[in-house]
Formats: C-alpha cells, sequence, structure tokens
C-alpha cells in the first residue's frame, strides 16, 4: 500500500510538471486487460506526428509494454488516482471509463472528455443510464450506437455531446493479428459475461458447463470477464480445485483474448459481447446459455430501440436452456457437423452496423487532430 502510494504520487508529481502542450492527448487505462482496445488510437495519432500524447494507467505492466511507445505514468492508489482526475489540465481526456462524474469527478480545466467503446454491445441494456451522460465526445461503434445515444439525450433532457461513428477499435485490431489456422478440434471457449447481479452464469452454472463438456471429451478453455477476479472468487477456486490437473481444461488468465478465440471451434456464453469479435473475424458457431438478461439500466424500458444484440442472437444465436445443461455437448457435437455463419451473413452485419471497418482508429486519430486545433 505504502509503496503504490509513494510511485502513485511520484507519477501525479511528474504529470504536474510537464508543459501545457505536452499535456494534449492523455489517456487513462485501469488495467493490461484494456491494452488491444485503444493502443491502435494511440500509435495512429504517433503516425500523424502528434508527440504529445501521455498514458495514464493503474496496471504496472504497461510501464514494461508502453516503454518505447510513448510516455506512460504509472497512478494505483486510489485517493492519489481521484485527486489527479479532479485537478486534470489537458486538452483530451481519452478513455472507455464509464458513468464518469459519479464516481470519478470531471475537471474544470479538461476541455473534451473522449470515451471509446470496449465492446460492441448496444449502449441502452448492458450499461447504466448514466454510463456516457457526463463525456463530451463519444467515439462510436456505428450509427446504431448513435442512434441509441441521441434517443437517450432526448429521453431524458441529457447534455448533447459530439457522437463521432469512428469503429470499433478492438476489431481492427483483432482483425489484423488473428490466425485463422490455429482451430483445434473439438476445442471450446467458455467465455461467461459478468453482471450486477448475484444470479449469474458464471457463479450458479460453470462448474456444471465444463464438466458437462469435459465428460464428453471436449477440451474446454474458461477466459473469465476481469470482473470475475473481483466478484467471483470461490467460485474460480472450486473450478481451479476440480480442474486444474485436468489435461484438457484451462484458465486464460492473459491479458489477450487471442489465443483462446483462435484455437476454438466454438465458443459459449450467455451475454458476453466476445461472440461479435468472434463471428466477424472466426465466422465460427456460437452457443447462448439461457439464463439472466444481462440488464444494468433499470430505465431500459424508456429507450424502445432493440438491441444489436437481439439482433445478432436471431442471426447467428444457438440458443440452449440453462436448464438443459445435460444437454450441451450434444448440441455442439450438431453444430459441429454443420455451421449456420457464412461470409456474407457476416459481412452484411458487420457493413451494416460498425463504421470504418479496418480504418477506425486512423479515423479517429483524424477526427482528434482537427478537433484540436478548432
Amino acid at each position: 500500500m505504502l509503496k503504490n502510494f509513494i510511485e502513485s504520487l511520484i507519477s501525479l508529481i511528474k504529470f504536474t510538471r510537464f508543459d501545457d502542450s505536452k499535456k494534449k492527448f492523455i489517456f487513462y487505462s485501469e488495467s493490461k486487460f484494456y491494452r488491444n482496445f485503444y493502443i491502435d488510437l494511440i500509435l495512429s495519432l504517433k503516425k500523424k506526428n502528434q508527440k504529445n500524447i501521455i498514458l495514464i494507467t493503474s496496471d504496472k505492466d504497461d510501464l514494461i509494454f508502453f516503454k518505447d511507445i510513448v510516455e506512460c505514468l504509472y497512478i494505483k492508489n486510489y485517493y492519489i488516482l481521484l485527486y489527479f482526475f479532479k485537478t486534470l489540465s489537458c486538452k483530451f481526456m481519452i478513455m472507455t471509463l464509464t458513468d464518469l462524474g459519479n464516481h470519478i469527478q470531471k475537471s474544470k480545466l479538461c476541455k473534451y472528455y473522449v470515451y471509446y467503446f470496449h465492446a460492441i454491445g448496444s449502449t441502452h441494456q448492458m450499461y447504466t443510464n448514466l454510463a456516457f451522460r457526463n463525456y463530451d465526445i463519444i467515439l462510436a461503434n456505428g450509427e446504431y450506437q448513435s442512434k441509441e445515444l441521441k434517443l437517450t439525450e432526448k429521453q431524458f433532457d441529457f447534455p448533447e455531446k459530439e457522437i463521432i461513428n469512428s469503429g470499433y477499435f478492438f476489431l481492427d485490431n483483432l482483425k489484423a493479428k488473428a490466425n485463422l489456422n490455429l482451430k483445434e478440434n473439438r476445442h471450446i471457449l467458455f467465455a461467461p459475461s459478468w453482471t450486477f447481479s448475484k444470479e449469474n452464469l458464471f457463479d450458479d452454472c460453470g462448474i456444471d458447463i465444463i464438466s458437462n463438456l469435459l465428460s464428453k471429451k471436449f477440451k474446454v478453455t474458461l477466459r473469465p470477464h476481469p470482473e470475475h477476479y473481483k466478484r467471483s472468487i470461490n467460485t474460480l477456486s472450486k473450478i481451479n480445485e476440480l480442474f486444474y490437473d485436468n489435461k484438457d481444461f484451462r484458465l486464460d488468465k492473459n491479458y489477450s483474448n487471442l489465443e483462446s478465440l483462435e484455437k476454438s471451434e466454438i465458443i459459449i456464453t450467455d451475454n458476453s459481447s466476445i461472440v461479435f469479435e468472434y463471428v466477424f473475424v472466426f465466422k465460427r458457431p456460437i452457443v447462448y446459455v439461457d439464463y439472466k438478461e444481462k440488464i444494468h439500466n433499470i430505465d431500459r424500458d424508456k429507450i424502445n430501440m432493440p438491441t444489436i444484440e437481439d439482433e445478432f442472437k436471431k442471426i447467428f444465436g444457438n440458443i440452449i436452456n440453462s436448464k438443459k445443461i445435460n444437454d450441451l455437448s450434444q448440441l455442439c457435437e450438431k453444430i459441429l457437423l454443420k455451421n449456420n455463419i457464412t461470409n456474407q451473413l457476416v459481412e452484411e452485419f458487420a457493413k451494416k452496423n460498425i463504421s470504418n471497418l479496418d480504418n477506425s482508429a486512423l479515423f479517429a486519430a483524424d477526427y482528434l487532430i482537427k478537433k484540436s486545433k478548432s
């Protein structure tokens, strides 16, 4: 605790001593798990000869990774982090932290707070109603999010913000790196979502799902959500205890999900948005376990728009009720015999919903540079 405090304080002091001209594009990252969601935007800004970029991180691993890429400062201590945000002076603060102004205060000395997405899902169901209210600029994945956000502003009399259809940085990042030839026979990725609710698929059914698949000679990789390491420690401990010695089981703790996606033939989830990336890049099948909807917006019914998740599930989903977990392996066997996903379906859905495919970070960089001159 004391070490984190001292290191965080040193970084804060160093930041305050930077000339204001250096503090144009400030990024904040909670964890290395978000690295691949924003790195292409940093690299695109650098490619456009922008030298005034600083990354503030709460994960020490980022200090090593970004050493030769960008100025990187480590602030982990909660109270120093609060002080940093409260007194921040910059042109742009760029991050993927929701509910700005509710947990972390905005600074009057920061001109623009910019939000980018770390998921493809709709904005009015899995996020709280106030998730984006206090941002000045939203870099939206596509027109579906723009429409949702504008309707929310109108419905709840929220301040109007600039909403730019920049596209989804992480999708382009994943497509550029993915090796489509690493797929392993009978390898399944189990990627449950997280939710505020105590009733959730991971805690209530996770062990049964893994057991069923392993008993039928499937290989299983479990990819928990980062929040599960905070909220579901007991379940993770039980899973380790039960399956650690099983050669066909793997717990994926890597900051990147790329290896798990590359190796798997099928992905199983309840509500995780990872399915979008999986289908768009790998064009492989999904199984949805129907348990509890992930609704974090108590005013969801006041936004009369369908979600992209529901549309996606109707086109690409294979659904099984959570009460029929014993039939899960049989469903997977059936799906392996016939994949219902075609290139045409994927390309049509992606083009309809995601802007600037393969060029999202450069588009956003151009927009921010132009905005910085106004």
